[in-house]
């Protein structure tokens, strides 16, 4: 498996992916209704892929996964943090791996928090793995190695 940034030239694989895995639950039409106001609609990948902080992993020239996310200045009295809206998988070893590189790279570029949409499906499986918080109704955990508190 591969880890890429997420580019304009992934939205519609991605559309696809999310597309046929509602498919496979409900009928054609009800996937298409469920992706209007989905986090994965068309206009919100272009979002996302515009701004740098999402990724996908392609296995076989297929995306088996992805991470939509995007930095927040001065939120809850951190400096910088990192929202993540949404995470899709196929299986945890491939979710794990995304976020990790998510949580790497705002490390890198010294972002203090990284933030979970608590929508996430992944939710209790990302608390479960990671020293984490949840406040608000999120999930958060630290990129720093200062001790955390709750907000």
């Amino acid at each position: 498996m591969e880890i890429k940034l997420l580019l304009s030239d992934h939205v519609d694989e991605i559309f696809n992916f999310e597309m046929n895995r509602l498919v496979e639950k409900s009928s054609r039409f009800e996937a298409e209704m469920a992706s209007w106001d989905s986090p994965w609609r068309k206009e919100s990948l272009q979002h996302y892929a515009q701004l740098g902080w999402g990724f996908v992993a392609i296995q076989e020239d297929q995306i088996c996964g992805y991470i939509l996310g995007q930095p927040l200045l001065y939120f809850n009295q951190w400096t910088q943090s990192l929202w993540i809206e949404h995470v899709a998988f196929e299986n945890w070893d491939q979710g794990k791996e995304l976020i990790d590189i998510s949580v790497k790279w705002a490390r890198t570029k010294h972002l203090q928090k990284v933030l979970f949409n608590q929508q996430i499906s992944a939710f209790t499986l990302i608390s479960q793995e990671y020293k984490t918080l949840v406040s608000g109704g999120y999930l958060h955990l630290s990129t720093t190695r200062m001790q955390e508190e709750t907000p």
